[in-house]
């Protein structure tokens, strides 16, 4: 008696065994599945899901500050051209009091006068005696109004100096804006590509649980109809409870990559939605590293933000001579003034215009002007060594992601012939257990590589995209286009 006669028989039973099978696992994975992909429904494109974050990103907020500031401080610069212009008015009552001052009064006393004659004249003579002492108070008030202007017409170059330097800043600040707004772009490519990621990863580790199931009611089936071991049966169990632990890990994968795109688009409590697969397309192209190189050193805004911040520090140099320059300034002032008081000198009301020019020169000012030159010309070479360092890491960091990308498109290319061949090795693997020349041991083995090299095809396709988000920005290009 052979046992390949037994199996051999009753092939239209495995069929219908294998369709029951296929039914029964029907409903238990299609929940899981409609758990993996649970969403609100609502999709939202990558381009979406950036608007959100750069409409709500306290980065980019705090950035357009710095702008607004940096913008301020160009005015001001602009400001020092202008003259000086001031007002001022004054009033003042002031109320004082004499005690026990001496009282004086007046009286007339008439005198008789003769002459020769013996004729009289009568005449008055005003007399003052003393009256006693008294208190006396003397209110008296001054109000004064005044208008004053002055110009600086020179002060060693250093107002054009500090104009020059503003508008530096400026460009710089605004150049780290944008470089602030890429890196914001690229923070939410990179989630957005992990979360597809996570979500092909659960999917691959859903077919893998599906495909162990199968082959599980298939060893079962060989074990009735008495062509496989208990063993087999016990192994496929074990691969089965395997493959749910994996999609429960893959699963709470999705969730935490989601909240990491939540986080990226600025909320974090954002309701559940579903995102769009169809940005995994692309033509694997990569341009050569020379013009990646060249690329980067022209359009990259962190180095127009350095490169603006050494002109500005180079212009500090001219404002820390100025000191070693005579200083020219006219002045003009007007006041009118009036006095109330008893006690005043001049008349009760007064005005006072004047008008001229200053020029001074500081001949020792116990080097500070020295001292602030060499600092601001040690600033200046900082910004120029920082400006160069920042070249040197561009380059560098062009480079790695240049390789990152090269090595991310040849795992993609590997991954799919190892995808092909292991769906053949595991297509051998079966029918050799079918007809009893092969172990379960081989078909679990085949399972996991087929598994693994879907996982690595996906792990590689999402880091290229990511690597090519990184390079964009690390070349000067957007991130993304939205």
């Amino acid at each position: 008696m052979r046992t390949y006669r037994m199996v051999a028989r009753p092939r239209p039973s495995l069929a219908a065994w294998l369709v029951l099978a296929g039914l029964a696992l029907c409903g238990p994975l299609a929940a899981i599945a409609q758990d993996a992909d649970s969403g609100s429904g609502r999709v939202l494109t990558l381009p979406e899901c950036i608007r959100l974050a750069l409409d709500n990103s306290p980065t980019l907020l705090m950035a357009e500050e710095q702008r607004y500031i940096a913008g301020k401080d160009v005015s001001t610069a602009k400001g020092a051209f202008l003259p000086e212009v001031s007002l001022n008015r004054n009033w003042g009552e002031s109320e004082r009091t004499d005690f026990d001052l001496t009282q004086y009064t007046s009286f007339d006393e008439q005198y008789f006068t003769f002459d020769s004659a013996g004729d009289s004249t009568a005449w008055l003579a005003r007399m003052t005696a003393e009256s006693g002492t008294a208190d006396e108070t003397v209110i008296s008030s001054m109000g004064t109004w005044s208008g004053g202007a002055s110009l600086n017409l020179f002060n060693g170059f250093s107002k054009f100096a500090n104009l020059s330097a503003a508008k530096h800043n400026l460009r710089a600040v605004e150049a780290d804006l944008g470089y602030t707004r890429e890196q914001v772009i690229q923070s939410v490519v990179t989630a957005y590509f992990n979360l597809l990621r996570y979500q092909k990863l659960a999917e691959v580790a859903l077919e893998t649980r599906e495909q162990a199931a199968k082959e599980l009611e298939r060893t079962e089936t060989y074990f009735r109809l008495g062509s496989a071991a208990k063993s087999n049966v016990l192994q496929q169990r074990v691969r089965l409870e395997n493959t749910k632990l994996d999609l429960v890990v893959a699963q709470n994968n999705v969730k935490k990559a989601f909240a990491d795109l939540a986080y990226a688009m600025n909320q974090p409590l954002a309701a559940t939605f579903d995102i769009d697969p169809s940005v995994l397309a692309t033509d694997f192209a990569i341009d050569s590293v020379e013009d990646l190189y060249s690329e980067a050193l022209t359009n990259r805004l962190d180095l127009a933000s350095s490169q603006h911040t050494l002109e500005a520090r180079r212009k500090n140099i001219t404002t820390a001579s100025a000191g070693l320059w005579p200083s020219v300034n006219l002045s003009a002032n007007y006041s009118r003034s009036k006095n109330e008081s008893p006690y005043r000198f001049g008349a009760q009301e007064s005005e006072n215009l004047s008008w001229g020019y200053s020029v001074s020169w500081s001949v020792f000012d116990r080097m500070r002007t020295i001292n602030g030159r060499a600092q601001a010309k040690a600033n200046a070479r900082i910004a120029e060594y920082q400006l160069e360092q920042a070249r040197l890491n561009a380059q560098v960091e062009v480079r790695q992601l240049h390789n990152s990308l090269v090595e991310a498109r040849e795992r993609v290319n590997v991954s799919r012939e190892t995808i092909e061949q292991s769906k053949e090795e595991l297509r051998l693997a079966q029918e050799r257990f079918r007809v009893g020349a092969g172990t379960t041991l081989d078909v679990i083995m085949a399972q996991v590589n087929l598994a693994n090299s879907r996982a690595q095809e996906v792990q590689a396709m999402c880091d290229f995209l990511i690597f090519q988000s990184q390079l964009h920005r690390a070349v000067g290009r957007s991130a993304w286009r939205i």
